[in-house]
């Protein structure tokens, strides 16, 4: 494996890292705030740390114009907040969990139909052993058979729609030539959604204490601004299909955080999944090894 391509993987789990605290933050939040109030928050904070950084850098920030794919990205974001807060409210939160992270069936299906990248068999496989590795870590939870056909109906929309926001923000990204670039494409995308979801925040009341500003600082720093920042260095260099997985991997974190921080218990169905999971973020990696090491002794 070459050293750039191990780097932009370990930006991947970092990302993953970040990102799986997200779910241990916002479930502590829920209890005094609603999940679009949580979502606002969240993305204003990750827009001014970004903004921040970009001025002190004294990086040239440009928000026009957008091209397709921005676009793109920016509606698959928006949408997916709306979806997945609106639908949490029908359907459990385990359920949403295995059913937004059906994301990366999707984004193979768009890659195969407009053609934007080279899809191998062994990406399809890698989809499958992460989904059924997601089903296994909250299959203890996990039930269809509810009656909120609504809710988890949402949370597929959210599945559809992050994955259209991936697609969107991995071909933007690989059009970058800098870091400094792809965080200015980051702001560019999070800023417009921040902007349509603020309207929301006063729907609902709103009652929070100092503890819960200091985690929603700490969602909007971490799982948010660094967390889409180590996933957009990592999507430049690997591709759609592994970007999608790496957020997979960000289950096997959750629930690492919620036995650490939460007190809650670990099943062998967890450490199963948990397994499956990374096993489905490598094969895609040793796969590009062996197909390569087989097209130079061809040559």
């Amino acid at each position: 494996m070459k050293k750039y391509y191990f780097v932009a993987l370990s930006f991947g789990v970092l990302a993953a890292v970040l990102m799986g605290l997200n779910s241990v933050f916002v479930r502590f939040l829920t209890t005094d705030m609603h999940g679009l109030q949580i979502a606002v928050v969240r993305l204003w904070v990750a827009c001014s740390v970004i903004f921040m950084l970009l001025r002190l850098k004294g990086h040239k920030l440009d928000l026009f114009p957008y091209d397709r794919y921005q676009c793109l990205a920016i509606f698959g974001f928006t949408l997916n907040y709306i979806t997945f807060h609106i639908g949490l409210e029908k359907t459990s939160a385990t359920n949403a969990m295995v059913i937004e992270n059906t994301a990366p069936v999707f984004v193979l299906l768009f890659l195969v139909a407009a053609g934007l990248e080279r899809v191998r068999w062994t990406d399809g496989l890698a989809i499958v052993m992460a989904l059924f590795g997601v089903y296994l870590t909250v299959r203890h939870d996990f039930d269809l058979d509810t009656g909120n056909r609504a809710g988890d109906l949402l949370e597929l929309g959210a599945g559809v729609s992050w994955a259209l926001f991936i697609v969107g923000s991995a071909a933007a990204v690989k059009k970058t030539q800098t870091t400094l670039d792809r965080m200015a494409v980051l702001l560019k995308i999070l800023l417009p959604c921040a902007v349509v979801l603020t309207p929301t925040f006063l729907f609902y009341p709103l009652s929070v204490t100092a503890v819960d500003v200091s985690v929603l600082l700490a969602l909007g720093v971490f799982s948010t601004a660094l967390g889409y920042y180590f996933w957009y260095e990592a999507m430049a260099t690997v591709s759609t299909v592994m970007a999608s997985l790496l957020v997979v991997l960000s289950v096997v974190f959750t629930f690492l955080a919620a036995f650490f921080v939460l007190g809650e218990q670990v099943t062998l169905d967890m450490l199963t999944g948990a397994a499956l999971i990374i096993a489905a973020v490598i094969l895609p990696s040793l796969a590009d090894a062996l197909f390569a090491k087989r097209d130079r002794q061809e040559i």
